[in-house]
C-alpha cells in the first residue's frame, strides 16, 4: 500500500510541476489566462498518459526506460501541438514551436528535480 501510494504521490506531483511549468511559459508568451487555463487542460490529458504509459511499459512490458521517454515525449509534443493549434488557434508551425518549448522546458526541470531530490 505504502509503494501504491508514493507512486500516487510521485505522478501528481510530476503533473502540478509540469503544469506550473508550462503555465508559466505560456503566461509569459500570451499574457491569457484562458491559455494558461488551456495549456492546464492539455496537461491534464497528456502528462498522467504518459506517466502511467511509462510505468506499464517499464515494469510489464519490459521495455527499456530510456526509449520509451523518448516514444512517449514525441508523442506528447505531438498531440499537444494538435491542442495548441485547436485551442490557441495558432498556426502549426507555431503550435509546434511552442509545444517543443512547453515540453523541452518541463522534461530538463524533471530531469534536474530528478537528479537532485527523488
Amino acid at each position: 500500500m505504502n509503494e501504491m501510494f508514493s507512486f500516487i504521490i510521485s505522478l501528481l506531483i510530476a503533473l502540478a510541476l509540469t503544469a506550473a511549468i508550462e503555465g508559466a511559459i505560456v503566461f509569459a508568451l500570451y499574457r491569457k489566462p484562458l491559455f494558461v487555463y488551456y495549456s492546464l487542460l492539455w496537461n491534464l490529458l497528456t502528462n498522467p498518459a504518459l506517466n502511467l504509459g511509462l510505468f506499464l511499459a517499464v515494469s510489464f512490458g519490459g521495455a527499456a526506460y530510456a526509449p520509451s521517454v523518448m516514444a512517449g515525449e514525441a508523442c506528447v509534443f505531438l498531440a499537444e501541438a494538435l491542442l495548441i493549434r485547436l485551442l490557441l488557434e495558432l498556426p502549426l508551425k507555431k503550435a509546434l514551436a511552442l509545444s517543443l518549448l512547453l515540453n523541452a522546458a518541463s522534461f530538463l526541470v524533471g530531469l534536474v528535480l530528478n537528479q537532485y531530490f527523488f
